[in-house]
């Protein structure tokens, strides 16, 4: 139990609560101290809009880092984190 983190919270509003996104959590532990301002960081300003172009909005590293294979994960971590201010 307990309160939950903001990285949890955040990782839950990526998939409506659903949770499959929660499988992340202990590598953007690892990876970033579940920080979403470091998280934010990956963000690349000049993306072009559409579909494609919000994971070319997120650095391609990020998704080695975090081992995020699938594009329906990919898409949702982008969307996430283009909404991170």
């Amino acid at each position: 139990g307990g309160a939950r983190s903001p990285l949890e919270n955040w990782l839950l509003s990526l998939d409506d609560g659903a949770g499959a996104m929660l499988q992340y959590k202990d590598i953007l532990l690892a990876e970033f101290d579940g920080d979403l301002e470091m998280i934010k960081a990956v963000k690349v300003e000049e993306g072009t809009p559409g579909v494609a172009g919000v994971l070319e909005q997120v650095d391609p590293s990020f998704w080695d880092t975090v081992k995020v294979a699938k594009t329906g994960h990919k898409m949702l971590f982008a969307k996430g984190i283009a909404r991170l201010e």
